[in-house]
């Protein structure tokens, strides 16, 4: 999906939203690095993870603009200046939050990273923010009424919020995310596929392109529920607050397993699954329902997700990103944080300007082997965070099995297996193959091969009208595989061990390797 459409995918979006060395290798003479992340605050780290670099740090001049006519309408839309002085006040005063303040330095920031890399110095353009009624999203394009006419600013990027403080918090900041990488991509949107069914969610698969784009603004609001030390934040994301009994809305412990899927968003699950890793996984439901495969954050730990999957997983993205800024033994302090997150920006903006962004681009290779040679300082801890948060899947076609076997003696509590330390051997074979040479990493991608069945339809009520069945035959997931008319679980079965084998590079490998009868390839838009 486009930013221009990124309106559908949010529209139900009301966000309630380690280092410790290894023995040294031959890894380039450094040492291994083995990541994990501190998942308690105490009061001491939260205080150490204040916000005062950012602020001090230059802020974003934010504009507010409200609509002349009611939207939506004909784009670009129309908007004028707010000028009225008590609403101005209201709004700004909103502003005054962790989450807001972080997301107005990373947008200050992400223009002095595009500063740095050209001649153009001039000042970090306006903060545009539209408020406008049920907006929590990004768009691009506008006009602005002015004293001195309509100013046209048919290539910026800018935000959409609904009058309400809570929009001005996670909401602000997840957007954010989006508008930054558009910067760093020389003001562009990321390019997309349109593959799934539905929009995007944190645990589902959809198309690469919208799994960066989304993963990378996610990962803001794992940063902000992880660090920022109000009361609604710790109250909100740690349970702080248990209602129970009669209650006028759906926070009740009753609900709770329920409420996440109601913001399709998935606020909790952007915090709590992501900073578990959760979306390395493949879902735990295996029968024919395309929601409850996509949407569910349940999980079957046995069985990992492959290369291709991770890539069309915005949860995963968000998991990466957080753990590059988190590795570590500790909280980092603020200054840390900011230096890291100033490197990701750098790495993002250099790969932009070296790979033309296509719906096919793997962001997350790219982004890694460019973050490698940009700081080989840290090369060997940016490749221990995407092997052991995807656990080798993008070097080993073993990988699967490997952890596998860890995991069920982990089960059966089977000591003897798990002294075995044939993985750990493994472990750095994948270390030293990846120093040696990452271009390593694209050896089990293939391509996204998209297909629809039509006469299987989904449906999410609230977005309206039902769409077809659609996955990419590459990364489709078992329970979704079953939903084509007249599969056999023999047939699932032999798609699943062939592409794990080698990916289909097209539909004629598809058709040729798969061993699905004539009957269920009719049905199968290709």
């Amino acid at each position: 999906m486009t930013l221009r459409e990124h309106v559908q995918s949010e529209v139900l979006g009301n966000r309630i939203a380690v280092a410790r060395p290894a023995a040294p290798t031959a890894l380039s003479g450094r040492p291994l690095v083995r990541i994990r992340i501190t998942l308690g605050l105490s009061a001491c780290a939260l205080a150490c993870a204040s916000l005062s670099a950012a602020d001090q740090a230059a802020r974003a001049r934010v504009v507010f603009m409200e609509p002349i006519a009611s939207l939506p309408g004909p784009k670009p839309h129309t908007y004028a200046l707010i000028t009225d002085a008590e609403r101005l006040a209201t709004y700004r005063g909103w502003l005054e939050n962790e989450s807001a303040k972080r997301a107005l330095d990373l947008y200050e920031r992400a223009h002095a990273t595009m500063r740095r890399r050209s001649s153009d110095q001039t000042e970090t353009p306006p903060f545009y923010i539209a408020v406008v009624p049920r907006g929590n999203h990004v768009d691009v394009g506008f006009r602005l009424q002015t004293d001195e006419g309509v100013k046209n600013h048919l290539e910026t990027f800018y935000i959409k919020l609904g009058p309400q403080p809570e929009r001005f918090t996670t909401t602000l900041f997840h957007e954010t995310g989006h508008i930054v990488l558009a910067i760093l991509n020389d003001n562009d949107a990321i390019p997309t596929r349109k593959i799934a069914s539905i929009p995007h969610s944190t645990a589902a698969l959809t198309d690469r392109g919208t799994a960066f784009n989304e993963g990378f603004a996610i990962h803001l609001e794992t940063l902000a529920a992880h660090l920022n030390s109000d009361a609604d934040t710790r109250r909100r994301y740690h349970y702080g607050k248990l209602d129970f009994g009669e209650s006028a809305d759906r926070r009740n412990v009753y609900y709770r397993h329920a409420a996440d899927l109601m913001s399709f968003s998935q606020n909790l699950a952007r915090y709590r699954e992501v900073v578990e890793n959760t979306f390395a996984f493949a879902s735990a439901f295996r029968e024919p329902n395309y929601l409850r495969v996509q949407l569910e954050k349940s999980r079957d730990f046995v069985l990992l997700r492959g290369a291709n999957q991770l890539l069309q997983s915005e949860g995963f993205y968000a998991s990466f990103f957080f753990t590059v800024l988190m590795r570590g033994d500790a909280i980092p302090q603020p200054s840390v944080l900011a230096k890291r997150q100033d490197k990701m920006l750098a790495a993002l903006a250099e790969m932009f300007a070296s790979v033309s962004a296509t719906p096919e681009t793997p962001y997350l290779i790219e982004f890694v082997t460019t973050y490698m040679r940009l700081y080989p300082e840290e090369a060997a801890q940016i490749a221990d965070v995407l092997l052991d948060l995807s656990h080798g899947v993008f070097v080993d076609a073993h990988a699967h099995a490997t952890w596998r076997k860890h995991y069920l003696a982990a089960l059966q509590l089977d000591t003897q297996k798990l002294r075995d330390d044939s993985i750990e051997r493994t472990r750095i074979r994948w270390r030293m193959a990846v120093a040696s040479d990452p271009q390593i990493l694209r050896t089990r991608l293939g391509p996204q091969i998209p297909c629809q069945v039509p006469e299987v339809k989904v449906w999410l009520i609230a977005f309206g009208n039902p769409a077809p069945l659609g996955f990419d035959l590459n990364t489709v997931q078992q329970g979704i595989m079953r939903m084509i008319p007249g599969i056999s679980d023999g047939e699932v079965k032999h798609w699943l061990m062939e592409r794990l084998r080698q990916p289909y590079v097209d539909v004629d490998d598809f058709k040729g390797r798969c061993n699905l009868s004539d009957a269920v390839l009719a049905k199968m838009k290709l």
